[in-house]
């Protein structure tokens, strides 16, 4: 039975992407409305802060443990960390100024799937997309159609995306060739229909297990969700926070599960009855994540 084992880090005011570097025991994290990077030092207990140019929706592990891949507003680039210093190597044509890169992953195959929407959320506009970025900077459009894009990390041989709009989640084929068409919610049977497994909020950022199972945040619902591969509700953690963002394993020996959450502050509302809100939260998931895959540009 997972179980909360406290929270660290500062208060942000919309806490995501959280990734463990098992190269170093750093855990790296964003606050997008912030606009800051973190990097925590497991042995050290030690904080340091990058400030980003624009919403950093996510961020990634490179070749070189000193430089991240960071998704903010229209662009992808590196993120240099001891100079702070950001290259940007791919500009989207997003033609929406509303529009913004939201969550986001390596997959197994080394290729960067990121997704965007459109903010305010509430609007419910789906106008957003998830991309495939490959290692050369080249990249497609996978997924049109979408609210928010979240919930994107490899089960088996697919690749999970989630729109927390439609309150759901689907899997999509790594192995598609590349200029394959786009496909939307409707092109296939949701994988996590929240409604008919009754859990609450929406589908947020998620990770996996040693065992292959699905960790999955349920955001404005207040709970962490593991499923299987399958899409079977496993157990579910009620959390001290209504709006837990993204999940990863980390630690010397990945079992320690990394929460962000929303704080507040900006577009959200403050919880006075949420003192950890906008923290990391630990849990102890009682299980072994998998090492996060890394991003290996062919041009640093």
């Amino acid at each position: 039975m997972p179980s909360i084992i406290g929270a660290m880090g500062p208060h942000t005011i919309l806490g995501e992407s959280p990734i463990w570097d098992h190269r170093s025991n750093h855990l790296v994290w964003v606050d997008i409305d912030g606009c800051q990077v973190f990097r925590w030092s497991w042995s050290e207990d030690a904080l340091q802060v990058r400030e980003s140019p624009g919403r950093p929706g996510c961020i990634a592990l490179t070749s070189d443990p000193d430089v991240l891949l960071i998704a903010s507003e229209h662009r992808i680039g590196l993120l240099h960390w001891p100079t702070g210093k950001v290259d940007w190597k791919v500009h989207l044509p997003i033609e929406q100024a509303s529009v913004r890169l939201n969550d986001g992953r390596v997959s197994p195959t080394g290729d960067f799937w990121v997704g965007s929407m459109h903010v305010p959320g509430s609007d419910r506009r789906f106008i957003g997309s998830i991309y495939r970025l490959r290692p050369d900077w080249s990249w497609e459009v996978r997924v049109t159609e979408v609210g928010v894009a979240n919930a994107l990390t490899a089960v088996g041989d697919d690749m999970l995306w989630g729109d927390t709009l439609h309150r759901a989640c689907w899997l999509m084929s790594q192995a598609q060739p590349p200029g394959s068409p786009p496909i939307t919610s409707a092109s296939s049977v949701a994988l996590i229909d929240f409604d008919a497994i009754g859990l609450p909020g929406g589908p947020d950022g998620a990770c996996r297990d040693a065992a292959g199972h699905i960790w999955l945040a349920c955001v404005h619902g207040g709970a962490l969700a593991q499923l299987t591969a399958e899409g079977v509700l496993l157990d579910r953690l009620d959390l001290p926070v209504r709006r837990p963002t993204c999940p990863a394993f980390g630690g010397p020996g990945l079992d320690t599960l990394f929460l962000t959450t929303i704080g507040g502050g900006g577009n959200y509302p403050v919880f006075d009855d949420e003192p950890d809100a906008g923290r990391v939260i630990m849990i102890d998931a009682g299980v072994r994540g998998v090492p996060e895959q890394i991003f290996q540009p062919t041009r640093i």
